[in-house]
């Protein structure tokens, strides 16, 4: 926690704060004011807001033709279905997490399994074809960043 001034007042008010406690004007953390305006990718990372990493998610889920079935800003989730696949009538679930390495700084990882739905008995993960679909929305993302 740090103490930042309030632009409004000019009291002392914590980083923390959703808004200062005697004028009730809305806090800018030091973060907020250095935030990128769009997404870049610097190695492994994404370089962005967490929000903006998660829209740019959405958008590469569905520019590789998935469904989204959620996506949560709060804990940068973002999970999806694809359509039917070599191993699976009923297509592969996936999600990719972001997790903040350092201030605006996000590595993506995930997981995907093969759906089991109505007569099939069985769902092979053929090749790591599960996994492949969640490689394949990261790297959709990291064409989008460029």
């Amino acid at each position: 926690m740090a103490l930042v001034k309030c632009e409004d007042c000019g009291r002392d008010v914590s980083d923390r704060a959703p808004a200062c406690p005697n004028c009730g004007a809305p806090v800018t953390s030091p973060y907020d004011r250095n935030a990128p305006t769009g997404v870049t990718v610097e190695g492994d990372c994404f370089v962005g807001t967490k929000s903006m990493v998660v829209r740019l998610a959405v958008s590469a889920v569905q520019a590789c033709n998935y469904k989204v079935d959620s996506a949560d800003e709060a804990s940068g989730l973002v999970a999806f279905t694809t359509g039917m696949t070599m191993g699976s009538w009923s297509g592969v679930s996936g999600s990719i997490y972001f997790e903040e390495v350092e201030p605006y700084r996000f590595r993506a990882s995930g997981n995907a399994k093969q759906n089991v739905k109505g007569g099939q008995m069985i769902a092979l993960d053929l090749f790591g074809e599960a996994k492949g679909k969640v490689r394949k929305v990261v790297d959709q993302m990291r064409d989008m960043a460029a």
